[in-house]
């Protein structure tokens, strides 16, 4: 699913382009874009749509609104910050409380081992794809930041058609009629209008305030999740969802 919606997407987007008269980068850039998209494509939102398989939509929206800490904590490794305010340090304290309140009613869940590793993924999805926000933050170019997302989904969904079919998922490709709408969905709405914005802000923006949309995306989904999906919204959640967003807030906030 990953691989058609990132590689669909990506063709509509270069071939849009190219009909404009733009030309393909060099070579140079094209290996910038290649490793972008493997980063936050293949690792960030190919690993999440794997682990979600086994973790509800809530809790992963809960666990992803830590992008905002992972970009100051790689920042912070790649030298690019100077000393943490000490709010900022209270605002790491506060997102590991709102975490230890998340888990602690859902500890059992953690004896089935796939929930186990769904959680590992979604935590190293959110790692990579804050890592390819970093990397491409760092290696900006002068090329229309709609047609860098293009470029970059062809290498991200390449490389899941590969891990695809050595999983053998492709010969249980019958996918039902609503399954061909959320894939038409995310092609539009979720690979070329919001990745393509993504990438206009992260060229516009420092990346601690690019981060923040996690804030609205982890309302957004736990809602809909509870919604749709029937998930539970126990006061646990709540409690740890006000902790997590006030954590966030004051990390990225005193983190420029």
């Amino acid at each position: 699913m990953a691989f058609f919606r990132h590689t669909i997407a990506g063709v509509l987007i270069i071939s849009y382009f190219l009909l404009k008269g733009y030309k393909i980068p060099e070579w140079k850039a094209l290996k910038t874009y290649g490793i972008n998209g493997i980063l936050m494509l293949a690792g960030g939102n190919g690993i999440i749509s794997w682990g979600m398989q086994y973790v509800g939509s809530g809790l992963t929206a809960l666990i992803c609104a830590l992008t905002p800490v992972w970009i100051v904590v790689i920042n912070r490794l790649s030298g690019n910050m100077e000393k943490l305010h000490p709010l900022a340090v209270l605002g790491f304290v506060i997102c590991l409380v709102g975490q230890v309140v998340l888990f602690k009613d859902k500890i059992s869940l953690f004896e089935n081992d796939m929930f186990l590793w769904g959680i590992i993924a979604v935590i190293l999805s959110n790692f990579l794809w804050s890592l390819g926000t970093i990397y491409s933050k760092n290696h900006k170019t002068d090329e229309h930041p709609l047609f860098v997302a293009g470029l970059q989904m062809i290498p991200g969904g390449l490389l899941l058609l590969i891990i695809s079919y050595f999983r053998g998922e492709m010969v249980s490709v019958h996918p039902a009629p609503e399954a061909i709408y959320a894939l038409a969905y995310l092609i539009i709405f979720g690979s070329i209008i919001a990745y393509g914005s993504y990438m206009y802000v992260i060229k516009e923006l420092p990346a601690t305030i690019v981060s923040t949309y996690a804030y609205i995306n982890t309302l957004v989904a736990i809602v809909l999740g509870w919604f749709w999906l029937h998930e539970a919204l126990d006061t646990s959640t709540w409690i740890a969802v006000i902790f997590t967003i006030i954590g966030v807030y004051l990390v990225s906030r005193n983190s420029n």
